[in-house]
């Protein structure tokens, strides 16, 4: 009779053969909403507007977390007594070092009371990566505003936020993704130029891609003129380091209607399915598009992030976009509608816990056949459906008559989604609101140069380690002996040997240089997962100590 023992053993490291090591990014969401003080510029934060994130133990864990702000404002308290424009700002800071800040970005917003409806509303995001390289424990970052307006009784910025943030190494095996942050200020940069030209200061360094996969970037800019103008933004990239660029997603229009009409345009784009390679650059472009006013952009932040690490593992990403043709919702009764969705799947549980989903938006909202004193109150809204379902908070935005051009954008995070679940991230819109004559019912909403676009914070490795054929190409030969991983190669080579539990923690790694026999002694019994990183390539295999 067999040994029900030794069957039972063979069984268990079978499955274990078949595991994929697997890691993930922290991440945590917060919403709120506040009103400024009154009567002052003073900086409040936003109740509710805070995440706190752990860094982990030692500061060599994480280097870097992005830290996202989305924001819908309006002149408040309603119903207003005061009818001033307002300048809402808003900056986000670490809690224990004011001083370490993503930068102000800002919205000149108008007030009347006699448009209880509409009710003026702005929208704008702000995306920074803050540098945490010195840093350990849990760290908490915060949304403020103020109103920079004249401080006046009653002439107050009404908020409502999402305040993100995703750490940039991952938890458990702390794989660093490469990214970059470009911040420029105040002073900014000025085109009169009908052609695009490069915003100065917006070009990221070189970002890595240590195996094949996506990029995510993001821009939130301020914009605006010496007086009536359209402006117009775009993403660009380049894959040899700068040599020659190509546009990247979709460009976003902005109407700027006075001097000082300053404003937020969000941008996003993903480069995908893109080669292992360390020349990928990143920018921002600005042009004027009518008008013969001086075009300004400032107080702006651009950021880009490798969704993939040195281990193999790469972070799912999403994408779906509209051209300018947009989609068309015609009048205010009508229910909110699809403008674009995406499908994807959910990366398997960590555990009893369901990986997140980063989301990021960005659009074009116009409206048509508007007459007379009509404005519109135009509403954008992520939902996500499927094996679990959320919705996101509507944001509005304000549009004045048929001419105008409103950006819009949305940054977020749905939350523990089910493993391998089946899901659709999806865009509606609707017009929530008419004012003036109430419409005719012919009021068009557009919603166009849409991007949709996000990535899962739970990674995954390619379907399949390499192959015994594989190894022999390489000239390599890889097994055990007692104690230890040896490694041959059939002539010198450089290599940096991982060596991992099925959990994917990371056991032990060493680097040989000009070397052709190589041994790691590990102190651990069991499946183990043996990682060699060499100049043209990563190659796995699984096997048993």
């Amino acid at each position: 009779m067999k040994n029900p023992l030794k069957i039972l053993t063979l069984v268990l490291i079978l499955h274990c053969l078949n595991l994929n090591a697997q890691d993930y990014l922290e991440s945590v969401t917060a919403t709120g909403s506040g009103i400024t003080t009154d009567n002052s510029q003073e900086w409040t934060d936003i109740p509710g507007a805070s995440v706190t994130i752990d860094l982990g133990s030692d500061i060599s864990d994480t280097k870097y977390v992005l830290v996202t702000a989305s924001i819908n404002m309006r002149p408040g308290p309603f119903p207003l007594t005061n009818t001033s424009a307002r300048e809402g700002n808003y900056n986000i800071y670490r809690s224990d070092d004011k001083t370490d800040n993503s930068g102000v970005i800002k919205r000149q917003i108008k007030a009347l009371n006699g448009e209880p409806d509409v009710q003026r509303w702005g929208i704008g995001t702000l995306v920074h990566i803050f540098n945490v390289s010195g840093l350990s424990g849990t760290k908490t970052y915060k949304l403020e505003h103020s109103n920079q307006g004249t401080a006046e009784v009653g002439r107050n910025v009404e908020s409502k936020a999402r305040l993100t943030v995703v750490a940039l190494s991952t938890t458990i095996n702390h794989y660093e993704l490469s990214n970059d942050v470009k911040r420029l200020g105040e002073t900014g940069v000025t085109t009169t130029s009908s052609g695009f030209t490069v915003v100065t200061g917006l070009t990221t360094e070189a970002i890595t891609l240590p195996v094949k996969g996506d990029i995510y970037v993001s821009a939130s800019i301020n914009g605006k003129a010496d007086g009536a103008a359209v402006a117009e933004y775009k993403l660009q990239y380049s894959t040899d380091n700068g040599s020659n660029w190509l546009d990247l997603g979709k460009p976003i229009k902005r109407s700027m209607i006075n001097i000082w009409d300053d404003g937020i345009v969000s941008l996003v784009g993903l480069l995908q399915g893109e080669a292992a390679d360390n020349d990928f650059k990143f920018r921002v472009a600005h042009k004027r598009v009518s008008g013969s006013a001086t075009v300004t952009t400032h107080n702006s932040n651009l950021v880009a992030v490798a969704l993939s690490h040195s281990n193999g593992g790469y972070f799912p990403a999403f994408y779906s976009e509209v051209d300018a043709t947009g989609v068309d919702i015609i009048g205010l009764n009508t229910p909110a509608t699809t403008v674009t969705s995406a499908t994807f799947t959910a990366a398997a549980d960590i555990g009893s816990t369901g990986t997140n989903l980063f989301v990021n938006s960005q659009y074009l909202v116009s409206a048509s056949n508007l007459d007379g004193s009509d404005r519109m109150r135009a509403g954008n809204q992520l939902k996500v459906s499927g094996a679990s379902s959320g919705t996101a908070e509507e944001y509005y935005r304000y549009i004045p008559e048929n001419a105008n051009l409103g950006a819009g954008g949305f940054i977020g995070l749905m939350e523990d989604l089910v493993g391998n679940g089946a899901y659709t991230i999806s865009m509606e819109h609707q017009i929530a609101a008419l004012s003036g004559s109430g419409g005719g019912g012919d009021e068009t909403l557009k919603t166009s140069e849409v991007i949709l676009a996000g990535f899962q914070t739970y990674d995954q490795t390619p379907s399949s380690l390499s192959t015994n054929k594989e190894f022999l190409e390489q000239g390599l030969t890889l097994f055990t002996r007692e104690e230890k991983v040896i490694l041959r190669s059939n002539k010198p080579i450089d290599a940096k040997i991982k060596i991992y539990n099925v959990l994917g923690q990371l056991i032990k790694q060493e680097n040989f240089k000009n070397e052709s026999n190589m041994s790691i002694k590990v102190n651990y019994k069991g499946v183990i997962i043996v990682n060699i990183e060499l100049s043209n390539g990563i190659f796995s295999k699984k096997m048993l100590l």
